[in-house]
């Protein structure tokens, strides 16, 4: 018996009511995705934002802080929008108290002039539109939701949003693309060194990169952690995407400058056209992989990825068969208990 005071089986049944919710609201997450992406700006913000908004979501509704006939949500969409604006209100503003923050001289001078770019980007945002502003224009002019319906979803009242669309639409027409630190970015060589090992199908190659302490998100799907990880194997195995495959046609990773950032992106089909499998981003930490994060399971921002590229994308499906969904559900463990 285990000497924790919550068990496995709470974390399996906790998985399983994750993959029901997101069942639950797939036809609500492209719209959400679209609005992230106009709120931020940026893809990979989008996505972020994306599953935060998920994840206070399901806590909330597991929390119980819907609970009682007056709480019940009679639009899922305009809560989950709801959820990213105050999310993104936060963000904007922790940003705002960041901005004056010493940048650590030591940096290469190209990550120096990154921060700098990012916090000069969220400085003129901030400036030039209020979240609420920005939040404003997005649901009217993007979504045309009316202004009742913003109300709810800013918390405000309808004059207010009136005010807001006005100063919001003024401000935002010579507004630009907020632009993220990259912070702990891969280099090329440590990329290179990655891809070769992953396409010889060399696992220990790959293992010998990672921290003891890597982490890896699986955007929508769940995570690992440290060297052992069962993904590193996973990955191994897709040779195949499908039935009747040929050994040209394995998946095959490849290093891609995507928007000043360092990426592998994942090839399967023929080399005349591939297709876009995933993508995955890296942080670098004492000349080895620090964090992973996964994309292939965010159609929306692997679409827009494969969009830039000119190519085809093949996200990976939350449905799963009933038996994967199993075998994923029945390895869920409890996150902070040790091997003995």
């Amino acid at each position: 018996m285990s000497d924790h005071p919550i068990s496995d089986e709470l974390a399996k049944e906790m998985r399983a009511a994750w993959f029901r919710y997101l069942d639950t609201i797939e036809s609500i997450r492209a719209e959400l995705y679209r609005y992230c992406r106009r709120m931020s700006g940026n893809v990979w913000e989008a996505e972020d934002l994306v599953q935060e908004t998920l994840l206070r979501g399901f806590a909330t509704i597991g929390r119980g802080d819907l609970h009682g006939d007056v709480s019940r949500i009679a639009n899922p969409r305009a809560y989950l929008f709801r959820t990213a604006t105050n999310l993104w209100i936060d963000l904007v503003r922790h940003r705002r108290f960041e901005s004056d923050e010493d940048v650590d001289v030591a940096q290469p001078d190209s990550v120096l002039a990154d921060s700098i770019a990012a916090r000069e980007a969220a400085a003129r945002l901030i400036e030039r539109a209020t979240p609420q502003e920005r939040a404003a224009v997005m649901l009217k002019d993007v979504f045309d939701l009316t202004l009742e319906e913003i109300a709810v979803i800013l918390s405000t009242t309808v004059g207010a949003v009136k005010s807001a669309l006005h100063r919001g639409r003024a401000s935002l027409e010579e507004m630009t693309e907020l632009k993220r630190s990259a912070q702990r970015g891969p280099s090329k060589e440590l990329l290179d060194r990655f891809v070769a090992a992953f396409n010889a199908r060399d696992v220990e190659g790959v293992t010998r990169l990672l921290l003891e302490n890597t982490t890896l998100d699986v955007h929508g799907v769940g995570g690992e952690r440290g060297k052992d990880m069962i993904w590193v194997r996973a990955s191994m195995a897709a040779r195949r995407l499908w039935p009747g495959a040929t050994e040209a046609e394995a998946l095959r990773a490849e290093p891609v400058m995507y928007r000043g950032e360092w990426i592998v992106v994942s090839w399967g089909g023929p080399r005349s056209a591939p297709i876009l499998v995933t993508v995955e981003r890296f942080e670098e930490e004492d000349g080895q992989i620090a964090r992973i994060r996964e994309y292939a399971y965010c159609p929306e921002t692997l679409t827009e990825v494969a969009a830039d590229l000119g190519v085809r994308a093949i996200p990976a499906a939350y449905h799963q068969p009933p038996e994967t969904l199993r075998r994923m559900i029945a390895g869920s463990n409890l996150p902070w208990a040790t091997k003995e």
